[in-house]
């Protein structure tokens, strides 16, 4: 699932990443990840003949405590409040960032889990916030105040970012955040307004060997033996508002907590998950489709291929460094066979022609009527050749912005105050204000990007990017990398990027905090008096980088302005079914059931592991290496409540139909009653391309059932006390 690092690579670049199929309705009712507001218009008659005991208001209700007010957004993923005292259960990968941070060789959190045995020992997280959803509501009208559909792109854009201000503005509080998201590239607009914790506490993270056993090998594969949870804390004042870590902050009080199921599923139960998936891309054009199948997809599995291969070399230095590249080796390893899978899934579902057909006949439904042909007739063509037009640029693009910065803070530092410095010169109406605002933010802390530097890892991590430069077809280069290495091949050019690389993050202009203080006071002029190959560098990417820059813009500008009435032109061809919009981290609701599925001819995987299994896979060592204390309560029996007499174990995992993506790590999974039987971490690697299609047949959520993590709580951490104020089910065992 997604990983910070991900979230941060592709939030900083091309926004036409992921721009992909299209499943316009639902194939199968399992299909989609809907807005709360339209769960009433669910087939609820069917879902309720499956198992649904709830109305809809008591999953959504805008004016009283329902399923929704339990569930949060949390750092990486989605979390619930499974207690009336601020306890959050999400998983173990969305609090990994938190666990190693607070690792110390001496305290190897990573490596041993942690536990408090009680609140005075919780652990306050650095950079994790805990937000909770306080207002919902659809602002299409708002936003769209002044827009007009004959205006140009940029015009449009422009007043929707007036409209968006406003609308933010008027829900500003301290410890309050607005935005305003577009459903479906404009066709709706919602506005969400979260309330914002930042005091959170970790309670209780399993080892490494528990929370990612099986690590990458097992990564997206079933069968699946993962304890992937950890349990935080939320604390707020003695006022029950969000507020910054203090001593005296007291445990938050949520709206609602989710009770806990201990009677378990079987095949074929009715299942529900809330949670913020980030992100799919299922309404796009065919020509859009072409260019992630064949030109954008193969860039980025080249590119995590590249980042991958450099941090494992670092990483191999001492415990130390693996400690600290951990995160990013997993986040970027997560990428890189998500989009391994999705590359497969495409080309196995002959995804590029069948979109085409439908297209065809969506074009057939627009020219059917002269009303419908005035109102949509140039979208298809114009949407046609604004993706063939931009292919040349989609490596340029996605590369500059990331030059250095991505792979050397400081020099990415350095590249900010050159680009301030080249900006200054600009005709102040031409200036890009957002610079000159991130220079003087970062000129204050300058000192805390030189912290446990290493120049030699930022060096290969750079050679990579070069490298995948040089990969790129004629007609699809990147012009400022050839010129920068005049025509040289071979070895001739890999010697020459090797010396770029060091000459830019080793430049002694930029090697100390106050060296690098002094660029930020220098103008364009004075840096290039400098005649430093590393600035020079810098100096002359400043200007290709802000093309980039603004061609991105412009393409999402003019490709944004016509999905929208490309997809309002397939909504008015499907009549008034209902359909469900694009995730984009807002919550959603999806529904399904218990089951396995057919990976392949001749092999049929059934819908849940068992304690068994841990202890099966073990071998002793990474990835597998099964923690002792865990064997041995397997060897012994001692499985206490957790027995489930029809696995005739502990259930460990389980598979359903939820129709779920990144972002949905951590979501509960829920039965018929609202109550949870599990934690959504994964899905499979059959279903991957989830973000373009979805596949009843292949697709499957991956959860860790809700007894496998109490029964470790209880018998490997000995932290069976936090039972105490958690709210079980009296519901009777299947």
């Amino acid at each position: 699932m997604y990983k910070s690092m991900c979230k941060k690579l592709l939030a900083g670049g091309l926004a036409v990443t992921l721009s992909a199929g299209w499943l316009p309705l639902s194939a199968r009712a399992e299909e989609g990840m809907w807005l709360p507001d339209a769960i009433s218009a669910l087939p609820l008659v069917k879902m309720r003949a499956k198992g649904l005991a709830l109305k809809p208001e008591d999953i959504y209700n805008p004016n009283g405590p329902s399923l929704k007010d339990a569930i949060v957004i949390i750092d990486g993923g989605t979390g619930e409040f499974v207690s009336p005292e601020g306890l959050v259960l999400t998983n173990h990968h969305v609090a990994f960032d938190g666990i190693a941070a607070l690792s110390t060789p001496e305290k190897d959190y990573v490596a041993n889990g942690f536990v408090a045995k009680s609140r005075a020992e919780e652990l306050p997280t650095p950079g994790y916030t805990v937000q909770t959803l306080d207002i919902m509501r659809e602002v299409t009208k708002e936003m769209l105040d002044g827009v007009t559909p004959d205006m140009p792109a940029t015009d449009r854009e422009k007043r929707l970012a007036e409209n968006r201000k406003k609308l933010v503005d008027a829900n500003a509080a301290p410890n309050r955040q607005a935005q305003v998201v577009e459903m479906n590239s404009g066709l709706q607009f919602y506005l969400y307004v979260y309330d914002v914790f930042p005091d959170v506490r970790m309670v209780y993270a399993p080892p490494k060997d528990i929370g990612y056993y099986g690590g990458d090998p097992d990564n997206f594969e079933w069968p699946r033996h993962c304890g992937d949870f950890t349990f935080f804390r939320v604390y707020a004042d003695k006022d029950n508002r969000p507020a910054a870590y203090a001593k005296d902050n007291v445990p938050y009080r949520p709206k609602k907590h989710l009770t806990i199921s201990m009677s378990g599923y079987k095949e074929g139960d009715f299942t529900m998950v809330l949670g913020y998936p980030g992100r799919t891309n299922r309404y796009r054009e065919a020509s859009s489709v072409e260019t992630n199948e064949r030109i954008q997809i193969p860039l980025l599995i080249d590119f995590f291929a590249g980042q991958i291969a450099a941090l494992e070399e670092a990483a191999k230095v001492d415990r130390k460094r693996a400690l600290a590249l951990a995160s990013q080796i997993f986040g970027l390893s997560n990428s890189l066979k998500a989009y391994q899978g999705a590359q497969r899934t495409l080309r196995r579902a002959q995804f590029l022609e069948r979109r085409r057909k439908e297209e065809a006949a969506l074009a057939q439904f627009i020219a059917s009527s002269p009303e419908s042909q005035a109102k949509y007739g140039d979208v298809i063509p114009r949407l046609t050749k604004l993706n063939e037009d931009y292919r040349p640029m989609l490596a340029s693009d996605f590369l500059l912005p990331r030059l250095p910065g991505f792979v050397s803070q400081v020099a990415g530092l350095a590249n900010l105050a050159v680009a301030r410095a080249v900006e200054a010169d600009k005709p102040e109406g031409e200036r890009n204000p957002q610079i000159a605002a991130q220079a003087a933010r970062v000129k204050a802390v300058l000192p805390n990007f030189f912290r446990e530097r290493d120049t030699a890892l930022e060096r290969q991590r750079l050679v990579a990017l070069f490298e995948l430069a040089d990969k790129q077809p004629q007609g699809a280069r990147v012009a400022l990398l050839d010129k920068q290495f005049e025509g040289k091949t071979g070895e001739a050019r890999a010697a020459a990027q090797r010396e770029l690389a060091r000459r830019i993050v080793e430049s002694p202009y930029y090697d100390t905090p106050g060296r690098l203080q002094v660029l930020f006071e220098l103008s364009a002029t004075q840096l290039r008096a400098l005649d430093d190959p590393g600035l020079n560098f810098l100096l002359a990417l400043a200007p290709e980088a802000d093309a980039a820059r603004k061609r991105t813009e412009r393409y999402n500008a003019e490709a944004s302005a016509l999905r929208a009435r490309y997809i309002g032109a397939l909504a008015a061809s499907r009549g008034n079914q209902p359909f469900y919009p694009d995730a984009n981290r807002t919550l959603r609701f999806t529904y399904g059931e218990v089951k396995g599925y057919t990976p392949k001819d001749g092999a049929t995987y059934r819908y849940y592991t068992t304690l068994f299994g841990v202890v099966e896979k073990d071998r002793g060592a990474d990835p597998f290496a099964a923690p002792p204390a865990v064997i041995d309560l397997y060897r012994r029996k001692d499985y206490g409540r957790y027995y489930e007499p029809m696995f005739k174990d502990v259930p460990v995992n389980f598979l359903s139909t939820n129709d779920i993506i990144g972002g949905n790590s951590g979501s509960p999974i829920l039965n018929g009653r609202g109550e949870i039987i599990g934690v959504v971490f994964d899905g499979n690697f059959e279903g991957l391309g989830n973000d373009f299609l979805y596949d009843y047949d292949a697709q499957r959520a991956i959860s860790v059932d809700i007894r496998y993590v109490l029964f470790l709580t209880e018998k490997m951490a000995g932290a069976d006390y936090l039972f105490k104020e958690m709210t079980f089910s009296a519901a009777p065992r299947k």
